[in-house]
């Protein structure tokens, strides 16, 4: 089942393309209880995975939506799988619980998941609505036993992603892939990012995961590629030779205040999570492919 406000017909199609032709849509908003309640009462719902958040910039300039989303949309989902039987529910969190890579010591980098959670300085909103989510997710484990539990992922990738931190990633990566020009910013600022396919494989093994494996911790990070914007624009030359990206930058030593230095040992360690990680220009020529069948973008 996939819940959603404004579903995407492009998406669905897509999705059911790939083999989801069981896939049942359901038109709903978060922040109506009632119709969270419906879903999850509704088709044998045994897990939810909960991806519904108002994203950076955005929450910053709108912070009553971000709040009433973030906040009171990941509370309906929590309190509507306790009361509708859902045994177990999976969050998503955010790198953006940590500071930037400068505000730690050397000795607490790269950052594990119980490094100190400043919250990225340029995403303020956003990050600490993330923290709130990870208190909230733990305190509905601990009260009712809801099986709770999530990745901090880094900044994620691939072909379709519209909005966010990686949106700048995606245009420029579409764009040269349609022999389009590109301009990015930020090109000294070094990000992580992660591809969409190696998340999407995290998520899943937490849902088959035994629940007695979050009894230590319930966040984990997904790790990823760490470069400069820059070496991001070289790599995408060299799968489009002839791409016409011009790179500029002011110096800034990140993104957002978003960490770039970080761990994903302990989903191995706790977890048993054998990933297989995607290297950058792997992850980069799958989405120009993606974006050439496809004839560029997303719709």
């Amino acid at each position: 089942m996939l819940f959603d406000l404004a579903p995407a017909e492009w998406r669905i199609r897509h999705l059911r393309a790939a083999g989801g032709d069981r896939l049942h849509v359901v038109r709903g908003d978060v922040t109506a209880l009632a119709e969270v309640l419906d879903a999850a009462r509704g088709g044998g719902v045994s897990a939810i995975v909960h991806l519904a958040y108002v994203l950076g910039a955005e929450s910053n300039e709108r912070p009553e939506l971000a709040t009433r989303v973030n906040i009171l949309g990941t509370t309906h989902v929590l309190e509507a799988a306790r009361l509708g039987g859902v045994e177990r529910v999976l969050l998503a969190s955010s790198i953006a619980v940590y500071g930037a890579d400068g505000e730690y010591r050397p000795d607490q980098l790269p950052l594990g998941e119980d490094a100190p959670l400043y919250v990225a300085r340029g995403l303020p909103i956003y990050g600490a609505g993330k923290v709130y989510l990870e208190h909230l997710g733990a305190h509905y484990a601990a009260r009712y036993g809801l099986a709770v539990a999530g990745l901090r992922p880094s900044i994620v990738y691939g072909w379709g992603r519209e909005r966010g931190a990686s949106a700048f990633a995606g245009e420029l990566v579409d764009r040269a892939a349609a022999g389009e020009p590109a301009t990015v910013g930020f090109g000294d600022a070094r990000v992580s990012l992660v591809y969409v396919d190696d998340v999407a494989e995290q998520f899943l093994a937490l849902l088959t995961a035994p629940p007695a494996r979050f009894a230590r911790r319930r966040f984990f990070n997904t790790g990823g590629d760490a470069c400069t914007v820059r070496e991001l624009v070289d790599a995408v030359r060299r799968l489009v030779p002839g791409a016409r990206i011009e790179v500029t930058s002011a110096g800034e030593p990140d993104v957002a205040g978003l960490a770039t230095r970080l761990t994903d040992r302990a989903l191995e360690a706790e977890l048993g999570v054998r990933r297989s990680f995607t290297p950058l220009e792997t992850g980069l020529r799958a989405h120009i492919e993606m974006a050439r069948r496809r004839g560029g973008g997303a719709p």
